[in-house]
């Protein structure tokens, strides 16, 4: 299966570089694919948090109620 693929520049600290170059030879990857996971990531921890933040203002269910809950459905 082929991906799409698009080139950028990147400006990089140059310890942050040197550190991706040995993450890439260690992990057997180029430096794209790792920046690529970590966005991925940051961007998944990003959509968690916008779940949790629009989530807040629910009421709170006790866990005695969502236990009884389950035994009552007979998951537990």
């Amino acid at each position: 299966m082929a991906t799409l693929t698009e080139r950028t520049t990147v400006y990089l600290n140059p310890y942050v570089k040197k550190y991706l170059q040995h993450e890439a030879v260690e992990q057997n990857k180029s430096i794209s694919e790792l920046i690529n996971e970590q966005l991925a990531e940051l961007l998944e921890d990003a959509e968690d948090s916008a779940a949790i933040n629009s989530r807040k203002t629910e009421s709170l269910t006790s866990w005695d109620k969502v236990k009884a809950d389950l035994v009552r459905d007979g998951l537990l």
